[in-house]
């Protein structure tokens, strides 16, 4: 990058900043989206995904590379956010999830830091938003299978501490009805075959996820969607397991985001003090999420989050078609 390359970059940042910053500018609107985030991330469906999409409406079109500053200034904002979350769901966790998922997305986002080069917005919008609906679409026909009766629900996990299955929710739970008492079931004779099976199935759902979610986060800053999809489907992990898993994921992803966008110039130390301030908004709304999150029963909760999931990817291509 030339000297006047440098220069010109701080001057775009700049001019983001200070119309970030005024009331008369984006400020109300961040504070707004940095509310509606925390929410979200602490576990109200679908508040995240909107925050995202109108974290995209901030982007100034008068400042070369705007959606690229608006889009930095919400990675500081999301770590403070997942660090909370996590410590508040802390005993949920789902850890082999978060150690498959990590490697693999890091291969992503590399990915992504060097299709961020090259493609358009419009482009990157096209490509996440397809992928998300594809990937949604291949669960969704799962999820129809079992709807018809032609197989059962897999049991949906409370926690992540190894496959025990006395910690699984019954799936006449997840339909909504009342949990069963805790018996001691004979234990199935499950074939080698079978279990490596099950292993392949899940290594290759991570991998998908993993590396295009890692691209998605830096070309368009939507993993979001796509990890949720995983959790919720693939891994079929309980509401507080799920955002727990998700915020801790997240804690060590955003934390890898934040040299990468240093080293892209799209976030600088000037963006700080803002950010640290819409964070500490965030951080309130996760923390208020939690009751609403508790009170819903967890069939609602699943169905919705994936609804918006679809939403998510419908807008990305919308928005991707029509710029």
């Amino acid at each position: 990058m030339s000297n006047n390359e440098i220069i010109d970059n701080v001057d775009h940042m700049a001019a983001y900043i200070a119309q970030a910053s005024e009331i008369n500018g984006q400020l109300l609107l961040l504070i707004l989206i940095a509310a509606i985030m925390g929410l979200g991330k602490g576990g109200v469906p679908g508040f995240a995904t909107i925050a995202t999409a109108l974290t995209v409406t901030t982007a100034p079109l008068t400042i070369v590379g705007g959606l690229g500053y608006a889009v930095s200034l919400q990675v500081p904002i999301l770590t403070m956010i997942d660090v909370s979350a996590a410590w508040l769901h802390g005993d949920s966790l789902d850890w082999p999830t978060v150690w498959l998922l990590l490697p693999l997305s890091f291969v992503g986002m590399g990915i992504g830091q060097f299709l961020d080069q090259y493609m358009s917005d419009s482009s990157a919008r096209i490509m996440v938003g397809f992928i998300l609906l594809s990937i949604l679409a291949l669960k969704i026909k799962d999820d129809v299978v079992v709807y018809l009766g032609l197989a059962s629900r897999p049991k949906r996990k409370i926690s992540g501490e190894g496959g025990n299955d006395k910690d699984d929710i019954e799936s006449s739970a997840f339909e909504g009805g009342e949990q069963r008492p805790k018996e001691t079931p004979l234990e199935p004779l499950v074939s080698s075959q079978q279990t490596n099976v099950t292993s392949i199935e899940k290594c290759k759902w991570a991998t998908i996820v993993g590396i295009f979610g890692g691209a998605a986060t830096m070309l368009t800053n939507s993993m979001g969607p796509i990890l949720n999809v995983y959790l919720l489907s693939v891994r079929q992990l309980s509401p507080t397991s799920y955002i727990g898993t998700r915020a801790m994921f997240f804690c060590f992803v955003n934390l890898g985001k934040l040299p990468m966008r240093f080293y892209s110039g799209t976030l600088g130390w000037s963006m700080i003090p803002l950010a640290t301030g819409l964070g500490l908004v965030s951080v309130a709304g996760v923390f208020c999420a939690k009751p609403i999150m508790l009170s819903m029963a967890e069939q609602t909760f699943v169905r919705l989050e994936l609804l918006v999931v679809a939403f998510a990817g419908i807008r990305l291509l919308y928005m991707g078609l029509m710029n």
